[in-house]
């Protein structure tokens, strides 16, 4: 008589665990791999510090001004200085290093790897992310060590800030998950910044906007990052609006790349 033995089930570790295991390992590899990248990243950083550095030493820059409603020339343009390095990190750094990996050859190695589309995408996010809040954060804090004061409502200007870097992310990585060229990619997103430039009223204020141009544009991150920065700057309670259109933006965005995702 045999003695019935029980059932033995090989241990599979849950989707959640396996994909934080594929994420941490994806987010050391993506971290050593922009360190090769440094070109790419002080483009998106160097340019708008170096400008708030030299508006933030100016001392007529610092001063309140009626003009600009009794704040520093500094602070006025600060939600702009933001917004370009903000689009530039997501809309053409992005596009470029992700390009380049598959140009190099890098994501069709990974696909022979458990590695999904998610967890690389997912690393390289967070970690052009992390450069991203660290130049918004030196953004807002040059001038205030300079002697030109923080942004009236802070909580709501970094919040602006950081979902403005979201979404251009993730229209960044759209581009770079459809786009083979880095060349081409960068590229377009050289034109989508352009357009969320002009909306965000960079070379026309968005004051002397049409109505329908201000309605079009409070729909798109550009224009409604700039306007919930400038709210804050001036001390007015941003709406919920920009922040719920700016959120729609970064998880539409984060959707389409990992469905659109090419290795090749």
């Amino acid at each position: 008589m045999t003695t019935p033995t029980a059932p033995t089930t090989a241990t599979v570790a849950p989707p959640r665990a396996r994909f934080a295991k594929a994420y941490a390992a994806h987010l050391r590899s993506e971290s050593r791999l922009l360190s090769r990248e440094g070109a790419a990243l002080v483009f998106g950083a160097v340019l708008p510090l170096a400008a708030i550095v030299v508006m933030s030493a100016i001392p007529a820059a610092r001063e309140p001004l009626a003009d600009f409603g009794g704040l520093p020339v500094v602070r006025t343009y600060q939600p702009t200085i933001l917004l370009f390095a903000t689009s530039v990190l997501g809309l053409t750094v992005m596009p470029a290093i992700l390009g380049g990996y598959r140009q190099a050859g890098i994501l069709r190695r990974l696909r022979t790897t458990p590695a999904s589309p998610a967890t690389l995408l997912a690393a390289l996010f967070t970690v052009v992310a992390a450069v991203g809040l660290l130049v918004g954060a030196l953004i807002v804090a040059i001038p205030a060590l300079a002697g030109a004061g923080l942004p009236t409502h802070l909580g709501w200007f970094a919040l602006a800030g950081l979902l403005s870097l979201l979404a251009f992310l993730a229209l960044g990585t759209v581009l770079a998950a459809v786009v083979g060229s880095p060349q081409v990619a960068a590229g377009l997103g050289n034109v989508v910044a352009a357009l969320m430039w002009f909306s965000a009223g960079l070379w026309l204020p968005r004051q002397l906007f049409p109505d329908w141009l201000v309605t079009l544009t409070d729909l798109v991150p550009g224009g409604a990052a700039a306007q919930a920065m400038l709210d804050a700057t001036v001390g007015v309670q941003p709406s919920w609006q920009p922040f719920v259109v700016l959120a729609a933006w970064t998880v539409a965005g984060a959707l389409v790349a990992v469905r659109t995702f090419r290795w090749e």
